[in-house]
């Protein structure tokens, strides 16, 4: 056998690995995809009866760097659930636990950093409006507890909400409670005017806006 026909064998044989190893690498793919929108469904189920349950929208996949939901384009979906999901447990409708259960004030945190990644990355207006939006409230809860910097805490918040409302005109839940952060602006500028510093919002004293519950509108 000539030294030809010995190279165009070997060429050959690597050609026939090539396409085993890639033919195996789609098929993983597809069973990654298939597994991706089952984690998709099973997860939103699994979220209404549990949402504290960790793993949510996770699928098992075989193919590296998440490829099959970049196939799916369903990244920012997930990526949306899971801020919403960290909302939830953080328990914004009861501002004040942060303060007994340091965990909350670090899932509130989580929540802020997943919603800001949102709002900066995604690619769909109605999602990035959804995400500072969510942003608002939780500004709104933090204004509960928090006594330091209220004034740029507030500016953030209404920025966010106005934010909210030009990526989604029809984000009737970003208008109230704009409102609400709004109304809560000019009480503290009034507060702080009069002498006050740093009031404790829902003390006494407070009235309006400050003494209701924030995001009551989301």
């Amino acid at each position: 056998m000539s030294r030809r026909e010995v190279l165009a064998r070997i060429g050959l044989g690597a050609a026939a690995v090539a396409c085993f190893a890639l033919a195996i690498g789609l098929g993983l793919l597809a069973l990654d995809v298939a597994r991706s929108q089952d984690a998709l469904r099973n997860g939103d189920v699994n979220y209404r009866i549990a949402p504290q349950r960790s793993g949510l929208w996770s699928p098992s996949t075989r193919v590296p760097f998440a490829l099959a939901e970049t196939i799916l384009g369903i990244e920012d979906d997930v990526a949306l659930r899971r801020a919403v999901r960290s909302i939830r447990i953080a328990r914004l409708e009861d501002p004040t636990a942060s303060v007994s259960d340091p965990r909350l004030a670090l899932q509130r945190n989580d929540a802020q950093a997943r919603l800001d990644a949102i709002v900066t990355n995604a690619s769909d207006p109605k999602q990035r409006a959804t995400a500072a939006g969510l942003l608002g409230v939780l500004g709104l809860a933090r204004l509960v507890t928090e006594t330091q910097d209220r004034v740029a805490l507030l500016s953030s918040t209404v920025a966010n909400l106005q934010l909210a409302i030009a990526l989604d005109p029809e984000n009737d839940d970003a208008k109230y409670n704009l409102e609400l952060a709004l109304q809560r602006s000019r009480g503290v500028q009034l507060t702080e005017g009069a002498g006050g510093k740093n009031p404790t919002p829902g003390g006494s004293g407070s009235s309006g806006a400050g003494a209701g519950e924030p995001g009551s509108g989301y």
